[in-house]
C-alpha cells in the first residue's frame, strides 16, 4: 500500500468510486452522466453515502489535459476497454482493496491535476465533496434504444468489419448466427445486468473506432445516448438520413417472412383435434415497416417465442398486443373522432374478429394448415393477404344526405343545420391511406357507426331520439341534448378541430330572435 493510501485509509475509510470536477455552479439539477457509486455495498455496509460521480465532466477534464479513457479504465488481453475503474471486468477484490484503488487513484489524479493548474476535484479530507447524502446533481437520463434506423446505420456501416465469408456484419455485435439477439438475452444476462452488457458491447466498440479515427462512430459519453439535447440532435440527423433514403428504412437482413400464419402448430396426427377461431394471416412485412423496432412486438427478444395467448394478443391496454397497438392508432386525430366514444369493451365484436381471423382450416391441397410445414403456412397466409382489399370502400356520395336538420329539442336556439355530407367526406379522406381502416371498415356503412354507434351499420340508421329520450330513458344513457353535445363536441376535440369552438353555440344553431 502506498504512503498516500495509508494516509487516506485513516481519513477516508469508506467507498470512494470517483470524484466530480465541476463546481456547484456548474451542476445541473439532473444530468445524464451522474453515477451513484456504491460498489462496496455489495461486500459490506457503506460507512458514508454513495459517491456522486459525474462521468462526462471527468471525460472533458481528461481531454483538456491530453489524457484518455485509459487513465481510468484498463484494457484486457484482447485490447477491450474495461468499464470498471482501474481494474478489469470480473476481477474479484475485497472491500479494502477497492477502497485503496479508488482513494489512491482518484485523489492522486486530483493532486496531479491541481499541480498542472487545472480545476480539480476534492482532496484528502474533503469527504463530502463526493459522499453527499443529498446530492447537488442527480441522474436524469432518457432511455437509449436501437430503433430500425439506428440499427440500419450499424448493419450498413462500412467501418464495421463484415463477417467472415458473408456480406453482413451482424457478428460484430451478435455472436451466434441465427440468434441475432443472443448477446442481450444470453446466459450472461442472468449474472450481469443488461445495462452493463449494453455498455460493454457498445461503448467499447465506439471507443475503439474513435481511436482508429473511423469515418463514423458512436457516442462514448453518457449524454450521447442518454441526454435530452444530444438524443434530440441525433434523432434530427437520423431523420435527415432517412429523408435522403426516401423515407424507407431497408429491412434487417434476417430472412424474416413477409407473411405469417398465426395459428397453433401441431403434429399432423393431431390436426383433426384442433378447434377454435380461424387462423390469422399476419402481414409481417407491412407491420415491420410501421414499427421503430422488432421489440415493439417481440418484447422478450426477437428470437424468443411470442406469447400467443388470448390475453397477450387482445389486451386493449397493452401497446405490444395486437388490439392494444390498434387502439393506439385509433387515438390519432383522424381516427379518434369516432373511436374515442366507442367503449373498449366493444372493441372485440364478431365483425372485428373476422377481419383478422379468416384463414380457413384447410389449404388448397386439403391439408390442415395447423399441421402443414412452415413454408406452406407462410404461402397460404401470403395468398390471403394479397386477396384483401387494398383501398377502403365508401358509401356513394349521392347516398350521403347533404344536410341534416337537428331541431327535436329546439328551444332558445333554432334547429341546427348540420353539414352531414361534408363531415362524412372529411372522415373518409382521413382514412383513405390507412391499411388499418381498410381492414376493419369492411363495409361501406362501417363509417356510419362512428356516430350511430349502437345501431346496425346501415345508410339509413334510426334517429338519435329513438334511444336518447328526455329525460334519461335508461340509467347511464344520456338524454338527447347531452347525447348530441357529447357526440359532436368530443369528436371536434379529439380531431383537434379549432372551429367550431365548444363554447360557440351560434356556430351550430342560431339563437331565436323571439
Amino acid at each position: 500500500m502506498t504512503v498516500l493510501a495509508i494516509a487516506l485509509a485513516g481519513v477516508l475509510g469508506f467507498q470512494l468510486e470517483a470524484m466530480g470536477m465541476l463546481s456547484a455552479a456548474d451542476d445541473a439539477a439532473g444530468r445524464p452522466d451522474v453515477i451513484m457509486i456504491d460498489t462496496i455495498a455489495k461486500l459490506e455496509s457503506l460507512e458514508q453515502s454513495a459517491a456522486v460521480f459525474k462521468h462526462d465532466a471527468h471525460t472533458k477534464a481528461l481531454k483538456d489535459q491530453g489524457m484518455s479513457c485509459e487513465s481510468c479504465h484498463k484494457k484486457d488481453e484482447k485490447g477491450n476497454l474495461s468499464l470498471t475503474f482501474n481494474r478489469t471486468a470480473g476481477e474479484e477484490l475485497s472491500a479494502s482493496q477497492l477502497k485503496d484503488i479508488y482513494h489512491d487513484g482518484c485523489i492522486t489524479c486530483h493532486v496531479k491535476t491541481d499541480e498542472k493548474g487545472f480545476k480539480t476535484g476534492p482532496m484528502v479530507g474533503e469527504c463530502r465533496g463526493c459522499h453527499q447524502a443529498e446530492p447537488e446533481a442527480v441522474a436524469a437520463r432518457v432511455d437509449a434504444g436501437m430503433d430500425n434506423m439506428l440499427h440500419f446505420i450499424h448493419w450498413d456501416s462500412k467501418v464495421i468489419k463484415a463477417d467472415p465469408g458473408k456480406d453482413t456484419n451482424c457478428g460484430a455485435c451478435h455472436k451466434k448466427a441465427g440468434e441475432e439477439d443472443s448477446w442481450r438475452f444470453s446466459e450472461a444476462a442472468k449474472t450481469e445486468p443488461v445495462n452493463e452488457l449494453f455498455h460493454n458491447q457498445c461503448v467499447t466498440c465506439h471507443q475503439s473506432l474513435a481511436e482508429k479515427k473511423a469515418e463514423r462512430t458512436g457516442p462514448v459519453q453518457c449524454a450521447g445516448c442518454h441526454g435530452d439535447k444530444e438524443t434530440a440532435e441525433r434523432s434530427a440527423e437520423l431523420a435527415k438520413d432517412l429523408k435522403a433514403m426516401g423515407g424507407i428504412v431497408p429491412r434487417l437482413p434476417r430472412k424474416q417472412p413477409d407473411a405469417v400464419l398465426m395459428a397453433p402448430e401441431v403434429k399432423p396426427e393431431a390436426a383433426d383435434q384442433v378447434a377454435g377461431m380461424a387462423g390469422v394471416a399476419f402481414d409481417h412485412k407491412s407491420h415491420e415497416a410501421k414499427t421503430d423496432s422488432c421489440l415493439a412486438c417481440h418484447t422478450s427478444g426477437v428470437n424468443a417465442k411470442m406469447d400467443t395467448s388470448f390475453q397477450a394478443l387482445h389486451d386493449v391496454a397493452d401497446p405490444a398486443s395486437c388490439v392494444g397497438c390498434h387502439a393506439v392508432e385509433q387515438k390519432k386525430p383522424e381516427c379518434a373522432g369516432c373511436h374515442a366514444l366507442r367503449p373498449a369493451a366493444k372493441v372485440l365484436t364478431e365483425t372485428s374478429c373476422a377481419a383478422c381471423h379468416n384463414v380457413p382450416a384447410e389449404n388448397a391441397e386439403g391439408v390442415k394448415l395447423v399441421a402443414a410445414p412452415e413454408e406452406v403456412r407462410e404461402a397460404e397466409a401470403a395468398l390471403i393477404i394479397n386477396a384483401r382489399p387494398q383501398a377502403p370502400v365508401y358509401v356513394a356520395e349521392a347516398d350521403i344526405p347533404e344536410f341534416v336538420n337537428i331541431g327535436a329539442i329546439a328551444d332558445k336556439y333554432q334547429a341546427s343545420k348540420m353539414p352531414h355530407r361534408k363531415i362524412v367526406l372529411s372522415l373518409m379522406k382521413g382514412m383513405q391511406d390507412s391499411k388499418l381502416a381498410t381492414a376493419f371498415h369492411g363495409t361501406p356503412e362501417a363509417i356510419c357507426a362512428g356516430c350511430h354507434h349502437n345501431s346496425p351499420a346501415t345508410k339509413t340508421p334510426p334517429k338519435c331520439a329513438s334511444c336518447h329520450g328526455k329525460p334519461f330513458a335508461v340509467e347511464g344513457r344520456p338524454g338527447l341534448k347531452a347525447a348530441y353535445h357529447g357526440q359532436c363536441m368530443t369528436c371536434h376535440t379529439e380531431m383537434k378541430l379549432e372551429k367550431p369552438a365548444a363554447t360557440n353555440c351560434v356556430a351550430c344553431h342560431e339563437k331565436k330572435t323571439n
